[in-house]
């Protein structure tokens, strides 16, 4: 699976150019990826590192990428498996193919929109719908899902202002997962968001936009702090995340012997959830791929049918997720601030991070 991401890269690229050519192209390659990917996560989480770990490279097809791999890992927590899993992986992997027929101009545009540039933009979904019915009658429900990526549970969507339950549900999983990639990814006009940053903005932002179920799934399966990043703890200890907590997000296993950014993580590892007065103060690096070892997942069955049990702490947790994100970065703020560290900035409105 190591080559998984570049393989995506080069079928996506194929597609791309085949579609601005106005050439037909075939599904089969994203289908077959679609396939592998399911099986990776189903193994471990390499996957989620590499999507969360700011990788360079063309923003719209890495955005694809991204969606599928972080859209499966929430589906999964939601209890998707077998062909609708599958179907989650692929609808990632083309939710926005309609974008390869707008000017590249207009996506890379810093600033505002206007709005006869955003109504263009808007008709995307449309676009990808009708290009993806070409591909044959065995993709028309895929068609019918990418045109609801961009709809919205409050009705504010687009392109057919669709709400509540007439979205497909995986078409919201991708378009919660599209939001929260483009958050944590860098941007000419703005800095990535920390994971944390992100789900605090998601869940004061989004809140009304996406149904609870969705966003609790993917703060568990996503973490707040997610495999491979570098945190401080309270103890002042510098360690990296070994371990997620899908019970208490705030609460990974930390690894803090001595290690630096880029080694893999060895050291003596802390479990936050049985330590409360250890916590994390602030996230030093983000996630990348080689901080942290992987192992396959101990059983074919729990590899199949594993869904993640909700505790009813967590709802109380979700609840309040927002504030504590908000106190945990104006601690970093303010500490920043004290020791007269550049590069503090502040936040931009979501509307400014993603355009439609």
């Amino acid at each position: 699976m190591k080559d998984w991401y570049s393989q995506s890269e080069q079928a996506l690229s194929e597609i791309a150019i085949a579609l601005q050519g106005q050439h037909a192209f075939a599904l089969h390659s994203l289908e077959q990826l679609a396939t592998d990917l399911v099986t990776s996560l189903h193994q471990n989480d390499e996957l989620v590192v590499e999507a969360l770990s700011g990788r360079s490279g063309s923003p719209l097809i890495t955005n694809l990428i991204n969606v599928a791999i972080l859209g499966t890992k929430v589906g999964i927590g939601l209890g998707y498996y077998g062909e609708e899993l599958h179907r989650l992986a692929l609808t990632g992997l083309v939710h926005d193919i309609g974008l390869f027929a707008v000017p590249n101009t207009l996506i890379t545009k810093n600033g505002r929109l206007t709005q006869e540039e955003r109504t263009l933009i808007e008709q995307h979904p449309e676009v990808g719908y009708r290009v993806i019915e070409q591909c044959g009658p065995d993709y028309h429900w895929l068609a019918r899902l990418i045109r609801q990526v961009h709809e919205r549970f409050n009705g504010q969507g687009y392109p057919n202002r669709l709400k509540s339950r007439e979205i497909n549900e995986m078409a919201l999983i991708c378009g919660v997962v599209d939001v929260f990639d483009a958050l944590v990814s860098e941007r000419p006009y703005r800095r990535r968001l920390l994971p944390h940053e992100a789900v605090k903005e998601l869940l004061v932002a989004e809140r009304t936009t996406f149904p609870r179920e969705i966003l609790k799934a993917l703060v568990e399966q996503l973490s707040v702090y997610p495999l491979g990043t570098i945190v401080r703890l309270t103890t002042g200890d510098v360690g990296i995340v070994a371990k997620v907590n899908s019970r208490y997000p705030l609460r990974p296993i930390v690894r803090v012997d001595g290690q630096q950014a880029n080694e893999v993580a060895e050291g003596r590892p802390i479990d936050l959830s049985v330590t409360p007065l250890i916590s994390v103060v602030e996230t030093v690096n983000p996630p990348a791929v080689g901080r942290v070892k992987f192992t396959d997942r101990s059983s074919p069955v729990q590899r199949t049918a594993s869904k993640t049990v909700v505790s009813d702490s967590f709802t109380a947790l979700l609840e309040s997720l927002d504030a504590i994100a908000s106190t945990m970065q104006g601690v970093v703020t303010n500490r920043r601030v004290a020791m007269k560290e550049p590069g503090v900035d502040i936040i931009p409105p979501l509307s400014v991070i993603k355009k439609p």
